[in-house]
């Protein structure tokens, strides 16, 4: 399954990133756009806008009405029965949505402050952007997060 949120809920689109889910962002969009890529790119639009249930039939929207980008996400998981996949939790690039790959630490040591290096083991690395993640001290605690929003 494939989202496109619209430009307002950029924060959302970075949780629905987080939970491995294919989500299109751009910072501003119009509605023209936005429903030419949800058909260019077969993607569900999850949006704030009341006005797209007229262009957009139903089963190709998803309407959140909180102001929470954690109860937007419990809107949309509720409204599409989204079953969650753990083994996909961090695979995405949390900024240009890509598939992370994973690096060996000597292709990015010049990359990371030495004391990663000690610390971690996994390293992923997005082909688009070339951002480098790890599993840091923040890890444990967005883990946590994320099973609190998905239950």
């Amino acid at each position: 399954m494939k989202f496109l949120c619209d430009d307002n809920l950029g924060k959302l689109a970075k949780l629905l990133r987080l939970l491995g889910y294919d989500t299109a962002y751009y910072s501003t969009i119009s509605n023209g756009e936005l429903m030419a890529v949800m058909l260019k790119e077969d993607r569900i639009v999850v949006s704030r806008d009341r006005h797209l249930t007229e262009k957009i039939e139903a089963e190709r929207l998803v309407l959140v009405d909180s102001d929470s980008p954690e109860q937007q996400l419990s809107q949309v998981i509720t409204r599409l029965d989204l079953r969650i996949d753990r083994q996909q939790f961090f695979t995405r690039c949390l900024v240009c949505n890509e598939i992370c790959l994973e690096v060996a630490k000597d292709e990015i040591k010049d990359r990371v402050f030495p004391f990663i290096l000690k610390t971690q083991q996994h390293f992923r690395r997005c082909p688009a952007c070339d951002r480098i993640y790890w599993q840091g001290s923040h890890y444990k605690d967005m883990v946590a997060k994320l099973e609190r929003l998905i239950g």
